[in-house]
């Protein structure tokens, strides 16, 4: 007597299949939420180099990341507005002057608060803010 074909699926094909929606999922939510560098590119200004000599890197634009500590100005608003944003890096912290212009049009800035900076350094040695992103 011949065998007779064993109907439905078997819990291995199930498991199998399981296996293959978690992979196909799991990857394409990683390529849908991947996040990158906005200001990929630009050099991180090194606080030794600046504190040393800032007015040899004038012209020339840079990455930022530090906390937001003070407004150290009384301003108008029509001037721009200039803050101390406090850098840590491997020798300790250091706070540096970063000029916000009165025709930036980007988000609000606020003590207290990190951010990332694409900046400029001005002849004076201040910082001027071209991109911001708080982080």
């Amino acid at each position: 007597m011949p065998r007779r074909a064993q109907s439905g699926v078997r819990p291995a094909h199930w498991l199998g299949l399981i296996a293959i929606i978690a992979v196909i999922g799991g990857g394409g939510y990683t390529l849908m939420n991947r996040t990158t560098d906005p200001m990929t590119g630009v050099t991180e200004l090194s606080a030794n180099e600046f504190m040393e000599n800032a007015t040899a890197l004038s012209g020339n634009e840079y990455k930022v990341e530090g906390i937001v500590d003070d407004r150290l100005d009384n301003w108008r608003s029509a001037d721009g507005r200039l803050f101390s944003v406090q850098l840590s890096d491997g020798s300790g912290n250091t706070f540096v002057p970063v000029w916000v212009p009165p025709d930036y049009k980007g988000s609000n800035i606020q003590r207290g608060q990190r951010y990332i900076l694409k900046v400029l350094v001005l002849e004076t040695g201040v910082l001027k803010v071209l991109e911001l992103i708080k982080s």
